[in-house]
């Protein structure tokens, strides 16, 4: 058995370890990850990352580089929209996916691409 400290922490644990209540559905493991795991890194990670695969995934399949920025901006944002309102991410990453898609509207405008 651990010790516990004033606050009811147990010393024992460098890292944060989830509680009976932490663990009692997908929803509230994925908060704990989010939250006390990582500190509010994770899903942006995890939208950073399916941003890279989908925008890979867009050129290897033979679209223009400007096309393929705004598929994986507006699949980031989507996925982004709906982790924001389950509350696992912060409006600002939305804020910023929004902004990826109007800088990709902006540079297939700027190659001349009329057919949008």
């Amino acid at each position: 058995m651990g010790e516990c400290n004033t606050k009811g922490e147990n010393l024992m644990a460098i890292y944060p370890t989830p509680t009976a209540n932490e663990t009692r559905d997908l929803f509230s493991i994925f908060q704990f990850v989010n939250d006390k795991a990582t500190t509010g890194l994770f899903f942006p990670v995890i939208l950073l990352t399916i941003w890279l695969v989908a925008f890979i995934g867009a050129i290897a399949e033979g679209r223009q580089a400007s096309r393929a920025f705004i598929f994986s901006s507006f699949v980031s944002t989507v996925l982004g929209i709906l982790l924001a309102l389950m509350g696992f991410l912060s409006m600002t990453y939305v804020y910023f996916l929004i902004l990826l898609i109007a800088f990709g509207i902006f540079w297939i405008r700027l190659e001349g691409g009329r057919n949008f």
